[in-house]
């Protein structure tokens, strides 16, 4: 999936600053289970395509009936965590605009930024 790494980055810091307010680059903060800081754009570029990567597997395999371990859905929750999105459980993962990758790369509000 292309996109546009200033708008992703540029949402994520949106995402990041609503849910704990104004922090420097580098902050920690408990983002649900997981510890994460406060990304620059050069540390959110990979982040964000690792996050990409998770939710584009997971897709296949929920397409073709593979089994999805608890390996990936851990992986898939803490790649969500460190680009301030909450991953949803697998199950609900494709189902309308949960899970859904526009909403991490900035080209779309999340659900409850309506």
């Amino acid at each position: 999936m292309e996109f546009d790494l200033d708008t992703a980055h540029g949402a994520y810091i949106q995402r990041f600053e609503q849910a704990f307010g104004d922090k420097p680059a580098g902050a920690f903060v408990k983002f649900g289970r997981h510890m994460v800081r406060k990304l620059t754009r050069e540390e959110f570029a990979p982040r964000i395509e690792r996050y990409l990567l998770l939710h584009q597997t997971a897709g296949r395999m929920l397409q073709t009936g593979a089994t999805i371990n608890d390996a990936l859905v851990l992986e898939f929750d803490e790649a969500a965590a460190w680009i301030a999105i909450e991953a949803p459980d697998m199950l609900s993962l494709f189902s309308g605009e949960i899970g859904d990758p526009e909403v991490a790369t900035g080209r779309t509000s999340a659900p409850g930024d309506r």
